[in-house]
């Protein structure tokens, strides 16, 4: 040590700085965006600097983030509040996740580029969009065209441009008229956040087909290159048929969409539309030969193209199951009342099971009603740079 001219030791009185400190906050959020979600939602915990650098709005380095693989949500069963786990394809683990701020009772869901639409089927007019990485969910206004339809379907498409998003709800109603014949009302409501109001650009009874029967809606639709795609059809276990809807330009009448609508190669039960990467892809399950199995399909130039078909090997294994397919990016996770999810990379034609059981399976004990809970998920892209 050091002595000063009385022989006194020199007191050190430099201050020790951590490297993060000379930092401005663009690069130590720019240094941070190379590492996995995952792993900078854990580092925003150190400390009070390193949570704002994380979580601050307008965003700055994030949009610029490495691609993250889309993440797996599955509910759990909770008297309280909606609860359960998410599933990370790359690192092949389950995270606990919760939300104390939402009703356990929220069944059906949409996703696009970070944000997710949580509709609860209880109360039909109400919609919740938020970001389940910043759990900065906003409840939307009511939605119109009453409550308790027979068929509820939902899509929600973000805009990168505007950093707006539009949630699309397709409401179809059931009433049986004199002489027991059935009458079916199919309404179209868009949610615009940039004006924070709905518009109804559609409203129609279905009409009666003399080939088909009576048309009826579904649960069934999502939003690709700003085309409305929905099902519609004589019966859920026939062959599916296709409505694409403009929402810049919405169609004059209900005939002329049933007119252009494209009719699915075979039937197909559990079939499920899906936005991958701006294609549409169809994910169902078909007891037909040759195509026996669960089949995924891709429109091209309204015509639909097998992708993929499960192999032999896994589809044994189902015993039948029915399931929910969701996905995001070049990923889908299919979702069966097991404790394991499949997942398929449309890119590399790869089919995975998880490696560990998602720890929120109820029981076999578990009355029915409480299985069925395990249906309620979603899938969503990891981001930090969008917002409700």
């Amino acid at each position: 040590m050091p002595r000063d001219r009385d022989g006194k030791e020199e007191e050190d009185r430099g201050t020790l700085l951590s490297g993060d400190a000379i930092l401005p906050d663009e690069l130590l959020q720019k240094v941070l965006s190379l590492l996995p979600i995952a792993n900078i939602i854990k580092l925003s915990i150190v400390c009070k600097r390193w949570y704002e650098v994380v979580h601050s709005f307008p965003p700055l380095s994030w949009a610029m983030m490495a691609p993250q693989k889309p993440l797996f949500f599955r509910s759990c069963f909770n008297d309280c509040a909606f609860s359960g786990h998410v599933y990370d394809p790359c690192l092949l683990r389950w995270y606990n996740f919760d939300s104390p701020r939402l009703e356990k009772s929220i069944w059906r869901t949409s996703s696009s580029c970070g944000l997710v639409c949580l509709m609860n089927l209880k109360e039909g007019s109400l919609l919740l969009v938020g970001n389940p990485i910043k759990r900065d969910w906003k409840l939307l206004p009511q939605v119109p065209g009453g409550p308790s339809p027979h068929y509820n379907a939902l899509a929600l498409p973000f805009d990168h441009r505007t950093s707006g998003y539009t949630v699309v709800v397709a409401k179809c109603t059931h009433t049986v008229l004199p002489g027991n014949s059935s009458h079916w009302h199919l309404s179209i409501h868009i949610y615009e956040s940039t004006t924070k109001s709905w518009g109804t650009p559609f409203a129609q009874d279905i009409g009666f087909s003399q080939e088909i029967g009576c048309w009826m809606g579904s649960n069934e639709a999502v939003i690709c290159n700003g085309m409305l795609y929905y099902f519609i059809g004589p019966h859920p276990m026939q062959r599916p048929h296709l409505v694409a809807f403009d929402l810049s330009k919405p169609p004059s009448s209900i005939e002329s969409l049933i007119q252009e609508s494209i009719r699915g190669p075979y039937r197909l039960a559990c079939a499920g539309l899906i936005n991958l990467s701006n294609k549409l892809v169809m994910v169902g399950m078909t007891n037909h030969w040759p195509h026996e199995g669960v089949v995924i399909l891709e429109l091209e130039d309204k015509t639909w193209r097998e992708v993929a078909q499960m192999p032999n090997s896994i589809y044994r294994t189902l015993d039948g199951q029915n399931f929910i397919c969701y996905g995001a990016g070049h990923f889908l996770f299919m979702h069966f009342r097991g404790p394991m999810v499949l997942t398929f990379d449309m890119s590399q034609k790869v089919w995975k099971w998880s490696r560990q059981m998602c720890p929120c399976s109820c029981p076999s004990t578990e009355p029915l009603q409480f299985k069925s809970l395990n249906y309620c998920g979603f899938c969503f892209e990891p981001r930090l740079d969008v917002s409700s």
